[in-house]
């Protein structure tokens, strides 16, 4: 019988079993493990949660790690099943046994990907309805077919393949789950290509969909997928035959020259991709500072002016590439090797100097992501020297899960030597820089995040964009679907720079009248921002991908967390929307991008003077009734139900609960001291200090104080110092 007629039969016979039907029940719900008691995607790196990591990323992971032991379990099963019934000498005598095992495999491989199609669309209702505006198809359903299926697959493969060898349930799923164990391993933890079980995921953005992980994740499935496949046709050759053991078959398997052959291909294919990778780079799990500051010293030591720069740069948004070309005009030429430092991605394709080709060697150690290549000039002056490169920019292993530079067909965002090279022999007063990228991302550049608006129509859905830079060095470049307002306060004129998703949200709550109340508002009560250079400010929106909460004069960076449905909707911070985005723009002055909180002490955090602040600002604007309705009344509830808690008035009790429990009424306690008892204790601080006036008077002296300091975290002990106040006046009663 043929491969397609065997996997006809062997399809129908699996679809009437009962079974079957339990495990691809049990599998829609996987997901559902991933609202509740796994969540898999690394948000502790990032600053939030975005509304993908909730409601895609960790389900679909979720998902994927559960429905592979699912599968595993189905495919031992089904392996054992006719040894079990006694029918396997008979079913190998009626059909070829490599076809007949592949005929199975393949069928169970086709019902995966049946589930994994009604897992994606059972569950679209639900993920539409909740990210509302932000909702992207597409970036949905890869998720699901970028890691859930191919990880089923690998699961398949791997249960099938052992139980060949071994012949033996109990023993095949020690096995497994050996396996399984090594992918959740301290062992696996950094090293992301390790974990086939559960891939990484640093965080989602909502506003500018970006497909990193998404091609991480495809690419690791592939390599995984050849691992499996390979050790899968290793099986097929310690199928035992003729009565004998493992040892007797593999040697007559080896015979059919198509299985060692199938074997050793896959497997090298695999071992290849795996070490091809172009994501992660392969240096130090910790950031070397020291030798960074020794490059750069000994580059200072021999650097030469060098009379322009010109850098020529290309983004290729469906491969994630780029492709470069800087040109130096030298005034002089350093004697012996000169050095240039590079993404450890990228290649170089020539250098040459005058239009002559000069030699190059590129030393392959990673060092924070990076690569030097040396080259010697020829002893002539006045010429051009021009390096041609491009590539995929690798991630250094110490910033993983961090994704800090990445080209997608929504967001872009590159720094320093992920962009253009850090030539470290010669020095420029300044650089001309071209920029070609999808007509539909708006760009800006350097830490100050100008925009650039100078361009020209390619006609094939780019632009090329050109700005003249005062240094040769470009700290960071953002391009993205952006929309830049203007607008006015009493005391700024701001540019206010979000996605373009984000419109109608910034229209029906009125943002742009928010922003003014918060910063006219807060400038007055505690002091103007080291970052508010003169009274043009920009507020500019970062993708949750890659991070990056930060200001420079006249600039600062918020979060897109900020005015997502999800945040709009959290009660911990404000009555309705407006206001929940009133504290997350008072933010700006306390955490985030303004002073940083050391919240050791368990109930001190930029959350509570936040909380603080919002109701300070809404009281003035809505009234002291309002304001103690809304605000002090439900702080008060919630502190009162914290202390009238069983466990938490007998604590002796609470040790002796499950971990789960333990933990939910710590998060609940950690939730409560944020939001609702610090700001009480503000409140009481306030009346000890002799009203509102005086407790800005501390918080102005602190604030001034703080940006004059060199410290990074501000301290309850401190706060209570300023104050004149000690921790038991500040007790709630």
């Amino acid at each position: 019988m043929r491969f397609f007629s065997l996997y006809r039969v062997e399809l129908r016979r699996l679809l009437l079993t009962k079974f079957i039907w339990l495990i691809s029940a049990l599998c829609l719900c996987s997901p559902l493990l991933g609202y509740t008691v796994y969540k898999p995607v690394i948000a502790e790196y990032y600053t939030a949660e975005s509304m993908s990591d909730l409601y895609i990323g960790n389900p679909v992971l979720a998902g994927t790690a559960a429905g592979a032991v699912l599968w595993a379990v189905i495919a031992i099963v089904e392996g054992d099943r006719q040894r079990r019934s006694g029918t396997d000498i008979l079913a190998d005598s009626a059909a070829p046994p490599t076809a007949h095992s592949a005929a199975k495999t393949a069928a169970l491989m086709t019902i995966s990907a049946a589930v994994t199609l009604l897992c994606a669309l059972a569950y679209i209702p639900f993920t539409a309805a909740k990210l509302e505006y932000l909702f992207d198809a597409g970036f949905y359903f890869m998720n699901f077919f970028a890691f859930m299926l191919p990880t089923w697959w690998i699961s398949i493969l791997f249960a099938d393949g052992l139980y060949r060898i071994t012949r033996r349930v109990e023993l095949s799923a020690v096995l497994y789950a050996a396996l399984a164990y090594m992918s959740y391993s301290r062992f696996a933890e950094r090293n992301y290509f390790m974990q086939w079980l559960n891939p990484t995921i640093g965080a989602y953005s909502d506003g500018f969909p970006d497909i990193w992980f998404l091609r991480m994740g495809a690419y690791t499935r592939l390599v995984w997928l050849c691992i499996a496949a390979g050790a899968w046709a290793f099986s097929l050759i310690c199928r035992r035959k003729y009565q004998k053991g493992l040892a007797g078959s593999f040697a007559r398997g080896l015979k059919k020259v198509y299985l060692p052959v199938s074997t050793a291909a896959l497997a090298v294919t695999g071992a290849v991709l795996w070490n091809v990778q172009p994501f992660v780079g392969n240096g130090g799990e910790e950031y070397d500072l020291e030798a960074e500051y020794e490059f750069m010293d000994n580059a200072n030591a021999i650097a030469e002016p060098a009379a322009t720069a010109e850098h020529f740069l290309k983004f290729d948004a469906v491969s994630g590439t780029l492709s470069g070309k800087s040109e130096y005009q030298l005034y002089n030429v350093v004697k012996g090797e000169n050095v240039l430092r590079f993404n450890a991605g990228y290649k170089i394709k020539s250098i040459t100097y005058g239009g002559e080709p000069v030699s190059f060697r590129t030393v392959k150690e990673d060092l924070n992501g990076q690569y030097d290549t040396y080259f010697v000039l020829p002893d002539k002056y006045g010429e051009k020297l021009i390096i041609e490169y491009g590539g995929f920019p690798t991630i250094p292993q110490c910033n993983m899960p961090h994704i800090t530079t990445s080209i997608g067909s929504n967001y872009i965002r590159m720094r320093n030597t992920d962009i253009v090279p850090l030539l470290g022999s010669y020095i420029a007063s300044g650089a001309y820089v071209e920029i070609t990228l999808p007509a539909d991302l708006v760009p800006f550049i350097d830490f100050e995040h100008k925009q650039l608006t100078d361009f020209t129509d390619n006609g094939d859905g780019t632009r090329t964009y050109g700005t003249t830079l005062e240094i040769d060095f470009i700290g960071d470049f953002v391009a993205g679907r952006y929309v830049t307002d203007k607008f006015s306060s009493d005391d700024y004129d701001f540019n206010f720079v979000y996605g373009d998703i984000y419109r109608s949200a910034v229209e029906e709550f009125d943002v742009r009248q928010t922003i003014c109340d918060v910063f006219d508002y807060c400038t007055e009560h505690y002091g103007k921002p080291f970052y508010i250079d003169g009274g043009s400010f920009t507020l500019f929106q970062m993708s949750a991908i890659t991070n990056g909460g930060y200001a420079s004069p006249g600039m600062s960076t918020w979060l897109e967390g900020s005015i997502s449905p999800n945040t709009l909707s959290d009660p911990n911070k404000g009555t309705n929307a407006t206001e929940i985005f009133l504290h997350e723009m008072i933010h700006q002055w306390w955490g985030s991008v303004g002073m940083w909180f050391d919240d050791s002490d368990g109930v001190w955090s930029a959350e509570g003077l936040t909380v603080y602040s919002t109701y300070r600002l809404v009281k003035e604007k809505y009234g002291e009734l309002y304001a103690k309705q809304y605000y002090v009344d439900n702080w008060m509830k919630y502190v009162e139900e914290q202390n009238r808690n069983f466990y938490n008035r007998h604590p002796e009790y609470l040790e002796k609960l499950p971990e789960h429990y333990r933990e939910q009424i710590s998060a609940l306690n950690k939730s409560v001291n944020k939001y609702k008892r610090m700001p009480l204790m503000l409140l009481k601080a306030e009346e000890l200090l002799g009203g509102e006036e005086q407790m800005d008077a501390v918080l102005k002296q602190i604030f001034s104080d703080y940006q004059k300091g060199e410290q990074y975290e501000f301290t309850y002990k401190e706060f209570l110092d300023y104050c004149g106040l000690t921790e038991e006046d500040l007790k709630l009663d």
